[in-house]
């Protein structure tokens, strides 16, 4: 009986760890796209209101992130980019 259950918790165990270990690559991610976001628009234009890094930070979606950074590219100021942004 002890063998199903140490079976089972393993299972459980690896799982979980699997599950942190995607979600943390997830955030890494996300922070990673966020900052370049900020990097582009700082050397580009100009540094973003403090509100506005905040808000980018806040942005989990890695997909949306990477149309932020095409954009951070293209854009002809800070405030389109929040226009946009938003």
């Amino acid at each position: 009986m002890s063998t199903l259950y140490e079976l089972w918790t393993t299972e459980a165990a690896e799982k979980a760890t699997a599950e942190a270990t995607v979600k943390t690559r997830a955030e890494t991610q996300a922070k990673a796209k966020a900052e370049e976001i900020v990097r582009i628009l700082s050397r580009r234009l100009e540094s973003p209101p403090q509100l506005l890094q905040q808000k980018i930070n806040q942005v989990s979606d890695v997909d949306k992130l990477d149309e932020l950074i095409d954009f951070a590219w293209t854009c002809v100021s800070v405030d389109e980019f929040v226009t946009a942004f938003n």
